[in-house]
């Protein structure tokens, strides 16, 4: 009996596992970073191997490879030159010079905006579910970077669900890699600031392998906000991909 109750005892304890607030704050702080180096606003989205690079070497490339006019066709080898001259002088630039991301004090809980119906009941949730499926399994849009599975959803649903309270915090404490948070008191200009709004708090799934937490930053219609996925790798906690929140919350 005294077998039974330890076994039931350890079984309960492993499935009541949570990450503490402090934790949380260090995966959001490592993450975030990555996240904003993969983000069009930040200047080190433009260092060799990230997603600006990438996708700017790709269109120089292909612009060279299709232009007929000689003239043209040099001025964009040039302009591919100069670029990757400028990824090059990025690394020792960024080593003294700190981007600064205007962000709130506070982690907010996330409130899920009711869209045409209501997703935090399950019979809408699942109809939903179908619909987003296709994006996380097979990317036909081209929404994600790449495809990364149906366990995310699960996570999209722990975030409308959640019942989490906001939580303040000292900017200072996310600093990390290129990057050093700041109030909205400073006039955000020029290459080496990103004008961010606010960081929501993470939710994980059962084994504490994946998860996911919301940012909101300025964009051209005003605030945008996005589902940040993260994942545990050689324990280690790694950014994933983002997707728009208005698809999930227009629903």
């Amino acid at each position: 009996m005294k077998f039974i109750l330890f076994f039931l005892f350890l079984f309960n304890v492993s499935f009541a596992q949570s990450i503490d607030f402090e934790t949380e704050k260090s995966i959001i702080k490592e993450t975030f970073a990555e996240y904003l180096n993969s983000n069009p606003n930040s200047i080190a989205n433009y260092l060799k191997g990230s997603k600006g690079h990438e996708l700017a070497l790709f269109g120089l490339k292909m612009g060279i490879a299709m232009e007929e006019d000689e003239a043209k066709k040099n001025d964009l080898k040039k302009g591919l030159n100069e670029f990757d001259t400028f990824s090059d002088s990025l690394v020792d630039v960024l080593k003294t010079n700190k981007i600064s991301v205007q962000i709130s004090d506070t982690i907010f809980a996330y409130k899920y905006t009711i869209g045409s119906s209501n997703l935090q009941k399950k019979e809408n949730w699942q109809g939903a579910y179908e619909m987003l499926l296709d994006d996380f399994e097979k990317n036909h849009l081209v929404r994600l970077d790449t495809i990364i599975g149906e366990d995310y959803l699960d996570l999209i649903k722990k975030q409308i669900d959640y019942k989490g309270t906001d939580k303040i915090i000292s900017r200072e404490e996310l600093n990390h890699s290129y990057y050093q948070y700041t109030d909205f008191s400073k006039p955000c200009e020029g290459d080496f600031c990103v004008k961010a709004s606010k960081i929501y708090r993470a939710v994980f799934n059962k084994s504490l392998s994946k998860g996911c937490y919301l940012v909101s930053f300025y964009c051209r219609n005003g605030i945008c906000r996005s589902f940040i996925f993260i994942e545990k790798v050689n324990n280690q906690w790694k950014y994933v991909d983002d997707y728009p929140s208005w698809l999930v919350e227009e629903l």
